[in-house]
């Protein structure tokens, strides 16, 4: 760096016009942002609608109803739409099951806002790493890889609130992901990263059997294939291990 710091020095010094010719070069073959604003504005748009779009009634056994999302959340994603919903199953108390999904117009505004990071600072405590840590879930005859997490955090009158967390990343091509690297990656690419990044959260009791908590997660989600769809999941890859 120092080395290219003393060439810059030298040649403004030695050859001025030189010097206005490689930056006029430059402004051309380095990204421009706005460059890419019409086509980025236009996905987002679409996706925005495909978000008010999901239904709230899901293969007639699922029931939902929109939950409040925090301001602080909302200052820190700056998201371009979001799904906040809770979703019951009629005639099954305690079947519910929570859907957030975030989609930011800049894949940058989502660097570090994932399980670890936002449930600690909500006050929960996560615990224990579950055996299966890393699962799939079927979803328009496809894979999604989530990763699961087990949270805690004190309540009133001494009870614990404790949940069972689904989440994975949806990147610009429609790759799904459990990695947050995968996200710093594409924030490299500015062609790519002002397509925007979803994160795709399921969140479930922790007392509800893993079985049935998958279930829950793959009929809910089942029925937002129009979404899915919009965020392009089944045109990139989905097979992680």
């Amino acid at each position: 760096m120092t080395r290219k710091r003393t060439f810059i020095n030298h040649l403004l010094v030695a050859s001025p016009w030189l010097t206005l010719a490689l930056l006029a070069t430059l402004s051309f073959a380095l990204p421009n942002r706005n460059r890419f604003m019409p086509e980025a504005d236009a996905r987002r748009t679409q996706i925005a609608g495909e978000f008010a779009a999901v239904p709230l009634f899901i293969n007639g056994d699922w029931v939902g109803r929109d939950e409040l999302v925090a301001q602080e959340a909302q200052k820190l994603l700056r998201p371009n739409a979001i799904l906040s919903r809770r979703y019951d199953r009629l005639g099954e108390p305690g079947g519910s099951a929570q859907v957030l999904v975030v989609h930011c117009g800049d894949a940058r505004d989502m660097i570090g806002h994932y399980p670890p990071i936002c449930y600690p600072s909500a006050g929960f405590v996560e615990d224990r790493v579950p055996e299966q840590r890393n699962i799939f879930l079927a979803v328009d005859g496809r894979l999604l890889p989530v990763r699961q997490y087990e949270y805690h955090r004190a309540r009133d009158r001494a009870s614990l609130e404790q949940l069972r967390v689904f989440s994975a990343f949806i990147l610009p091509d429609g790759t799904v992901t459990r990695e947050i690297d995968d996200i710093d990656k594409q924030s490299e690419r500015l062609a790519v990263t002002v397509q925007g990044v979803a994160q795709l959260q399921v969140v479930t009791p922790a007392a509800m059997p893993l079985e049935q908590a998958v279930i829950a997660a793959q009929e809910i989600l089942g029925g937002m294939t129009g979404l899915l769809h919009a965020l392009n999941v089944g045109q990139g890859a989905t097979g992680e291990t």
